[in-house]
């Protein structure tokens, strides 16, 4: 089992700002405080997590707070992560027992205040990364917003820092040991831990890059009323016909077996109905609407016959784009393209199989911008081949190995895909 981990201090608080010691006692982020968690929060913000462990301080609660921003997480409080117990030097100053709270610091013992014990916290910290490692599952990206001195003994217990030395080379810096608010990685796998990066600011910190393998299965919605009637439809919506609602049932069957582990749609009506006919057999998932996967924005051309404007339309199709007409340029498409993926393959783990739910023309787009197939070359290919190039209902396949995209399938339609499958 391998779980990768984010380990957070907190923001400064009325304590830390006041250089008053501050264990199991409590006080709020300060201005400086709220500041540094946000900007943790921004260099986190493409980076996905799974679970989000905090320790019961209401200051990392606070702290966690501006890091589950847009995350469908849920805060998980373990009690086991609260910071040292410095018994009675809680809420002192630092200056009041200069030497006795050397001494503590440096033997890692304030017993001799009623606080913890080296071994005490130790013990802690056992218990509460064997929770996490019981209850989480092979491949989870795990978030903690913790504590500094709790963190300073995990990384000498667990992970086998020397932090005297630490102190050492970042007094040279000028810089914390653990800078508040800063972030620290590690993983466990195979039964050990390992170190990745020290705790370092947040602009100091960079997402590391993690090599993927993620399959795409890419459908087009069912037959619409403009499709049958030869009217441009990008933005507008139309409902399916019989024969769409038709499509989309051989394309749920053929796509039943296929373990997705997410599920993306285009926000368009005529999308998210055959999505929703998708998920009868996908009932463990729930479908994310995007509107990054919406279809090219026709401006004015929207609602028009496409045999009135055939020439024009083409032109528009491969070099012209839109937005003269109130509609997108192809780079904002390939924009909404790149985007969109980069979001998707961000948020899945290696090995993921990830379902799109979305258009023709946009279709179209990520197969010039994606492979470098124009338009025309697609509608050729498939014209020798005896079959449509962008089939309502249709699936298409690609992946993204070794930091590139490959085309796997272009795109067939239902019943053919669905015999390639069962071929």
């Amino acid at each position: 089992m391998t779980i990768q981990f984010w380990y957070i201090r907190h923001g400064e608080t009325l304590f830390n700002q006041k250089g008053r010691v501050q264990g199991v006692c409590d006080s709020p982020l300060t201005k400086a405080g709220i500041a540094q968690a946000e900007k943790t929060a921004k260099a986190l913000e493409d980076q996905p997590f799974d679970r989000i462990f905090v320790s019961p301080s209401g200051r990392a609660k606070e702290t966690a707070a501006f890091l589950m921003k847009g995350r469908h997480q849920e805060m998980e409080v373990l009690d086991d992560l609260h910071e040292m117990d410095f018994g009675r030097v809680e809420g002192s100053r630092f200056t009041s027992h200069t030497d006795e709270i050397r001494n503590c610091y440096e033997q890692a013992d304030f017993s001799s205040f009623g606080g913890e014990s080296l071994d005490e916290i130790q013990k802690r910290i056992d218990l509460a990364f064997g929770i996490i490692l019981r209850t989480c599952r092979d491949g989870d990206r795990v978030l903690i917003v913790g504590h500094g001195t709790y963190e300073r003994y995990f990384m000498h217990h667990i992970l086998g820092v020397d932090f005297k030395k630490l102190d050492e080379e970042r007094a040279k810096e000028r810089r914390n040991g653990i800078p508040i608010a800063s972030i620290m990685t590690f993983a466990y796998s195979d039964g050990k831990y390992q170190l990745h990066t020290l705790p370092v600011e947040a602009d100091r910190y960079h997402l590391p890059h993690i090599e993927k393998t993620i399959h795409f299965y890419y459908m087009c919605h069912g037959e619409t009323l403009f499709n049958v009637w030869s009217r441009m439809q990008g933005v507008s919506d139309s409902p399916l016909t019989e024969k769409g609602r038709h499509e989309i049932e051989v394309a749920t069957d053929a796509l039943a077996d296929i373990p997705f582990a997410a599920v993306y749609t285009s926000d368009l009506g005529r999308a998210w109905r055959s999505t929703e006919m998708v998920m009868t057999k996908h009932y463990e998932l729930k479908a994310k609407k995007y509107d990054a996967l919406r279809e090219v924005n026709f401006g004015d051309f929207e609602g028009m016959v496409t045999n009135d404007w055939k020439d024009e339309i083409h032109q528009r199709h491969i070099e012209k784009g839109w937005k003269d007409v109130g509609g997108e340029t192809i780079e904002e498409v390939d924009n909404r393209i790149h985007s969109a993926l980069k979001h998707m393959i961000a948020q899945a783990k290696d090995g993921d199989t990830i379902l799109l739910v979305s258009h023709g023309s946009y279709y179209c787009c990520l197969m010039q911008n994606l492979f470098h197939i124009k338009r025309d070359e697609l509608y050729d290919e498939a014209r020798k081949k005896g079959i449509q190039a962008v089939p309502t209902g249709g699936v298409a396949r690609f992946d993204w190995c070794r930091d590139h995209y490959e085309l796997v399938q272009p795109m067939l339609a239902p019943e053919q895909f669905w015999n390639l499958k069962r071929a």
